[in-house]
């Protein structure tokens, strides 16, 4: 079957039934579905992870990464194959991911000698817990000797079939803040009796913003910028009642743990001012998130050649994209370098309306064997 039409074929199936975080029965059925047909050892991790393993007698390893879920989010496209999961859609390019690692594991199976034995991936809850860091925490990449991973990501505001990457950092760290500020109730006729949550939270969101901008590096490089940001504000429960709570949350982007620290010391440091001049209390909470992703700068060097040369539209990225991803915990174990492929459509990650035509996955299949070829 061409490669297109088979890419088409799992990308089409696979976006119908969309699973989220870990609980993927109908995902994980249709992956080994297609592996079990194929001379390779099946690992089951995580519950709905699906590792296969091709060995060549070779003395080490290339992995790729594929993520399988999906996410919360009611499909608003009207072709053939949306989502017959209300409420649930492949709106990250998850099913092209998988797609692309279905096609190579069919290309690994042709080929009975290689330069080296080859590890796929299919990953659960990216979007969610992180099921990256799970899936290292069981030594599988030393255990199968992998010495190179590999992962793409579907990329919007590229052009369609482009393959992008760069060396070293190429996506922040990133972590969820939720600041909860406690004032207290009154009527709106007695405001000396109430402490306002809804005017200490707008203060705190204008304090924080202050607070980096004064703090912060004057023209940071594109690897050394950083983000605070909140991004919803709930406050109040009635027209003619003082706030007694308000609730903020937002993300933050760091590159290292120096900046990721430092904001957080923004954070608190603006809390703990605004308690002592109000008498509120405002509790500051924050996950510690994904890694940033730092592209391996020698695996880098060595490869990018060869994708200059093989592939029609590779393009070295000027800086970093802010967004995070947790395929960092691999690049923790092992050199590892992470791709984005372009889909041309300019539609955001994550959007009702998510789309793209699957002959870019072509590329992506082509980059992963060119990258397999290139020991």
């Amino acid at each position: 079957m061409p490669l297109l039409k088979k890419l088409t074929r799992f990308r089409r199936d696979l976006h119908k039934i969309p699973e989220v975080s870990r609980d993927l029965p109908k995902t994980k059925k249709y992956i080994l579905s297609v592996l079990k047909n194929l001379d390779c050892e099946i690992i089951e991790v995580m519950e709905s992870g699906v590792c296969a393993y091709f060995d060549r007698g070779q003395p080490a390893t290339t992995a790729y990464r594929a993520d399988m879920d999906a996410l919360p989010v009611t499909e608003k496209n009207t072709h053939s194959f949306i989502s017959r999961h209300p409420g649930k859609m492949h709106a990250c390019g998850h099913d092209g991911h998988m797609s692309m690692g279905l096609a190579m594991a069919e290309y690994v199976d042709s080929q009975k000698e290689l330069p080296c034995n080859v590890l796929l991936i299919f990953q659960p809850a990216e979007e969610t817990t992180g099921g990256a860091r799970e899936i290292c925490e069981t030594g599988i990449l030393q255990r199968y000797n992998v010495d190179r991973i590999f992962s793409t990501h579907m990329w919007p505001f590229a052009p369609a079939g482009s393959i992008s990457s760069r060396p070293g950092r190429m996506m922040p760290r990133s972590s969820q803040i939720n600041i909860g500020i406690t004032g207290r109730t009154a009527h709106a006729t007695a405001p000396e009796n109430g402490i306002d949550a809804l005017y200490i939270g707008c203060r705190y969101v204008q304090e924080i913003y202050d607070r980096k901008a004064r703090e912060g590096k004057p023209d940071p490089a594109p690897d050394e910028r950083t983000i605070i940001q909140v991004c919803k504000f709930e406050s109040g429960t009635a027209r003619n009642i003082i706030s007694g709570y308000t609730e903020l949350v937002g993300t933050l982007r760091a590159f290292s743990d120096e900046d990721f620290q430092w904001l957080i010391s923004i954070l608190k440091g603006a809390a703990s001012d605004l308690e002592e001049e109000f008498g509120c209390r405002i509790e500051v909470k924050y996950t510690e998130g994904y890694p940033p992703i730092v592209n391996d700068i020698e695996l880098y060097d060595s490869v990018a050649p060869s994708l200059r040369a093989s592939l029609d539209n590779f393009i070295e990225m000027p800086e970093p994209a802010m967004i995070s991803e947790d395929y960092s915990f691999y690049g923790l174990e092992v050199p590892s370098i992470f791709f984005y492929v372009g889909t041309g459509t300019g539609i955001a990650l994550h959007s009702a309306d998510f789309d793209f035509d699957e002959s870019v996955l072509v590329q992506g299949v082509e980059l992963y064997k060119t990258l397999l070829w290139e020991r």
